[in-house]
């Protein structure tokens, strides 16, 4: 009896063992099923910029099924030759190209309201519809993805909205709050100090290696998927100059970067002074934001570290154009200060290029009913940056900023279907970006020519509680 008790358990495991290996494969299956079911989307384009940085190819074309590019295929592919239920999109006399990134915006921040008067007279909940309004007209304009640098915690609410398909807007990047010294840029109250004590504003800074480390743990605990970091006031600030000092000791940041390390999170560095991008990047950050004064020691860190240089110059030039509106405000050190500032950050990008720093294309703006993300790509090419070289940086290389390289910015196998096309040549002209034909994100369609939405009606964004209007 007790030899088949024996038996019948050896059996009973031998099974479990032979489910248990059975069980991904079978999986696997039915996964590959599930995605043969769903209908081809067969993209026909008369210019298609699989690879920024590299020369279009003519008359190509694109299959997507579910949220996958799963082949290129030369030449105009007949929709009845792939059989099963192929949907054709005819973009063969458009240029077709990766959805393009903002990899530095602040979701929460009214960019057509002055900070101060936002921060005691709008709630956030307001700021969030504001947000939501302006992701749907960033995604409708091209721009698939947007990696946000510093927000109260509200864009991980709308962040989740997104990928739930409850609204319409790009993919999200979050970096939470902003980690800063006590006092520092990005913790220096906005309002008189009277009123900050009174809404606890200026009071997220952080102070020792302890203070620092937690300031991390704490952001990655809310969601964040990178890490923020103030190593240099901003360009009003006589701490942002091209020689001010870090703005952290080497005890802090060396805390920082470690616990981001840990937890497995990039860190972006707000950097100005050489001080502040030098020593940044020797710790390892990930991209530069603004990176206004660099040196020839930047120049070689940044290739040594393979770090990227954001340089916001649209920010730099919002701000020549309002800073009229701010001049009362200002003394006339700050004054001059920022205009030469502002003015020096318009031309970083045509330098930093030139000095052969990789680039990629985030605009430091909030939301705003103006296009904003369009301008830093003409920034760029007014600066001296290629056509060419610009758009990569709006596909390839942001996607590397953010750090997922191996399935966004690039139209290839396997790589998640961001697919735009425009009329026009943007390589020739890059106002040709302004003329956004087609959006499609993950798969799904956001926008297209009046005569394919009949075919498309399926696969475009839902309209109404997860299911499409009649």
């Amino acid at each position: 009896m007790k030899t088949c008790r024996h038996l019948l358990s050896a059996t009973i495991l031998a099974a479990a063992a032979l489910a248990a290996t059975a069980a991904p494969a079978i999986a696997q299956q039915a996964d590959a099923s599930a995605e043969q079911a769903l209908p081809t989307v067969v993209i026909h384009a008369g210019k298609l910029l699989a690879t920024p940085g590299k020369p279009p190819l003519e008359k190509q074309t694109i299959l997507v099924r579910g949220n996958r590019i799963v082949e290129i295929r030369p030449g105009f592919v007949d929709p009845a030759t792939i059989g099963g239920d192929a949907r054709l999109v005819d973009l063969s006399d458009k240029f077709v190209l990766p959805g393009m990134m903002d990899v530095h915006m602040h979701l929460s921040g009214l960019q057509d309201m002055d900070l101060t008067m936002q921060s005691v007279t709008i709630p956030d909940t307001e700021v969030v519809l504001h947000s939501a309004r302006q992701m749907r007209r960033m995604l409708e304009r091209g721009f698939t993805t947007v990696r946000d640098v510093g927000n109260n915690g509200n864009g991980f609410s709308l962040r989740r909205a997104i990928d739930k398909g409850q609204i319409p807007g790009p993919r999200l990047y979050l970096s939470g709050d902003i980690i800063a010294r006590t006092s520092g840029h990005g913790a220096d109250p906005v309002v008189l100090p009277e009123v900050a004590h009174a809404i606890h504003q200026g009071e997220n800074g952080c102070d020792g290696v302890e203070s620092c480390r937690r300031r991390v743990r704490l952001e990655v605990g809310y969601g964040a998927d990178l890490i923020k970091i103030v190593t240099s006031g901003g360009a009003r600030d006589d701490t942002g100059e091209a020689d001010s000092p870090v703005q952290f000791t080497a005890e802090e940041l060396d805390a920082i970067f470690e616990a981001a390390r840990q937890l497995k999170r990039p860190v972006a560095a707000h950097a100005h002074s050489i001080a502040g991008i030098n020593e940044a990047l020797k710790r390892g950050a990930h991209t530069i934001e603004h990176g206004a004064y660099y040196d020839k020691e930047s120049v070689r860190l940044f290739k040594e570290k393979g770090a990227i240089l954001v340089p916001t110059a649209s920010v730099a030039d919002y701000g020549m154009r309002m800073m009229q509106s701010f001049r009362n405000r200002m003394t006339p050190e700050d004054w001059k200060r920022a205009m030469q500032t502002s003015e020096w950050m318009r031309g970083t990008p045509g330098r930093a290029w030139r000095d052969g720093i990789k680039l990629a294309t985030g605009t430091d703006m909030g939301v705003s009913a103006r296009e904003t993300s369009l301008l830093e790509l003409k920034l760029f090419v007014a600066s001296g940056v290629p056509t060419n070289e610009t758009i990569k940086a709006a596909t390839m290389n942001g996607a590397e900023a953010i750090g997922v390289q191996d399935k966004l910015g690039q139209i290839r196998p396997d790589f998640l279907a961001d697919i735009i096309a425009v009329s026009g040549d943007p390589i020739a002209d890059i106002d040709a970006l302004e003329k956004v034909r087609f959006v499609m994100k993950d798969g799904v369609v956001y926008r297209a020519e009046p005569s394919q939405i009949a075919s498309l009606k399926d696969l475009f964004f839902p309209a109404k509680d997860g299911e499409l209007a009649e």
